[in-house]
C-alpha cells in the first residue's frame, strides 16, 4: 500500500476534519497510524498488539514505551471492547486527550478555533436530546450525566460520596484558551484510560475552595452506573469557555444545561455595596449603581437581577457581609439532590448557610 493510500484510509476511519490534515503528524505517530489501520480491519487482543508491532519495529520489550497499546489507548487512539479487543477510536477521543496532556504547541490560531468549533459542534449532537427532555419536564436518565450546579458545601459532600478522585486537566479550558483561570481543576471519579493523578479528599477540597475563591462555578456532572456508583466529575467552571455554558447561551437552555437549583436572595439591609457580587457573578445578575450628582448625598447600590441568577453560588461565598444567601428551588430532575440526600444526610442542608471565603 502506498503512504498516500495509506493516509487517506486512515483519515477515513478515524473521520479527520478535512482542515486538519496538513497537522495530522502533530496528532498520530506513524505506527499509530499503522495501528489504526490494522485494529479497522479486525479487533485485536493487547497480546496480538504487541507482539505484531514489537517485532515489526524491532522495539526493547524491556522499555515501558513498547507497550502500544497502554500508550495508544491512554491517547484515546485506541478503545477498548467488551470482549477485551481494541478497536479504532474517533478523532473526538484523540483532540480530547490531546488538548489536555499534549498541548497546542505549533498548532495557529485559526486551526485551533476550528478544531474547537468541530468539537462543540459534536458536543451539541450528543446533548439534543437530553435537553430536549428537560425542556419538556421528563424524568432523566440516571445512566447519563446532566450537568448541575452545586453550591461550595455541596460539592464537598459529593466529594465524600465516591470511591475515587483523579485530578485532571479542564478538557474545556485546554481547548477555548479563552481564559487565564487554571486548567488542573477537574476532578474526575473514573480514569478508564490511567491518565490524570488520583488525589485525596483533602486535596480534592482545598482544590475546589481554591477555584471557588477564583470565582470559578462548580458543576456536578455524574450517573451512577453499575451497582448504584457514582461516576462522573465535580467541574471547576468559567463562563468564557466551558462547553455546557457555551451551550446553554447558544440554545436558550440557562437553568436547564446546567441544571439550577438555587437562586442568590440579596439581603439588602446588609448589603455594604462593596462591589464584589458584581465582580463575581458570570452572569450580570449583580449590578453597581452609583448615585446621581444632586443636593443630597446618596451612596452606591448594588440592584439584583433574579432573572438572570442560575444558582451556582459564587456570590455568596464572595460577599463579605454575608449579604447573599442560596434559596432553594425545586428541581424535580436533579440527580445531585438524590446523592447527597441518599449518602450523606448530614451535610444535605435544604437551606444552607452562606460560606464565606477570605478574598
Amino acid at each position: 500500500m502506498r503512504a498516500t493510500d495509506k493516509l487517506q484510509g486512515f483519515l477515513r476511519v478515524f473521520e479527520i476534519p478535512d482542515f486538519v490534515i496538513p497537522w495530522i503528524d502533530r496528532f498520530y505517530e506513524e505506527i499509530e497510524i499503522d495501528l489504526v489501520m490494522r485494529l479497522a480491519n479486525r479487533p485485536l487482543t493487547r497480546k496480538e498488539i504487541n507482539r505484531a508491532f514489537l517485532s515489526r519495529f524491532k522495539l526493547d520489550p524491556s522499555d515501558a514505551n513498547s507497550d502500544l497499546t497502554t500508550r495508544a489507548y491512554r491517547k484515546g487512539i485506541i478503545n477498548l471492547r467488551d470482549d477485551n479487543r481494541f478497536e479504532p477510536a474517533d478523532f473526538h477521543a484523540r483532540f480530547d486527550k490531546w488538548a489536555m496532556f499534549e498541548g497546542w504547541k505549533d498548532i495557529p490560531d485559526e486551526i485551533r478555533n476550528q478544531l474547537n468549533t468541530w468539537e462543540f459542534a459534536h458536543y451539541e449532537r450528543q446533548h439534543a436530546d437530553q435537553i430536549t427532555k428537560l425542556r419538556k419536564g421528563q424524568s432523566r436518565e440516571q445512566s447519563l450525566i446532566y450537568p448541575e450546579y452545586i453550591l461550595l458545601h455541596e460539592a464537598e459532600a459529593l466529594l465524600d460520596c465516591v470511591r475515587h478522585i483523579y485530578l485532571m486537566p479542564c478538557n474545556c479550558r485546554s481547548m477555548m484558551q479563552a481564559c487565564t483561570q487554571s486548567i488542573y481543576t477537574c476532578l474526575r471519579f473514573e480514569n478508564d484510560r490511567d491518565v490524570g493523578w488520583e488525589i485525596s479528599k483533602s486535596r480534592a477540597k482545598e482544590i475546589i475552595h481554591l477555584a471557588n475563591k477564583k470565582g470559578l462555578m462548580q458543576s456536578g456532572e455524574v450517573r451512577i452506573v453499575g451497582d448504584d456508583v457514582i461516576d462522573g466529575a465535580i467541574c471547576n467552571c468559567c463562563a468564557d469557555c466551558c462547553f455546557p455554558h457555551k451551550l446553554a447561551e447558544d440554545h436558550n437552555a440557562q437553568f436547564l444545561w446546567p441544571l439550577s437549583r438555587y437562586v442568590a436572595r440579596h439581603l439588602k439591609d446588609s448589603c455594604t455595596a462593596c462591589g464584589r457580587c458584581v465582580r463575581r457573578c458570570p452572569f450580570q445578575a449583580f449590578t453597581l449603581e452609583k448615585p446621581r450628582q444632586g443636593p443630597k448625598i446618596r451612596k452606591n447600590t448594588i440592584q439584583f437581577n433574579k432573572d438572570l441568577c442560575r444558582g451556582c453560588g459564587v456570590c455568596s461565598t464572595g460577599c463579605p457581609e454575608e449579604a447573599i444567601e442560596m434559596t432553594v428551588i425545586e428541581c424535580k430532575q436533579s440527580l445531585i439532590n438524590e446523592i447527597l440526600k441518599n449518602n450523606r444526610p448530614s451535610v444535605f442542608d435544604p437551606k444552607p448557610r452562606t460560606t464565606h471565603l477570605d478574598h
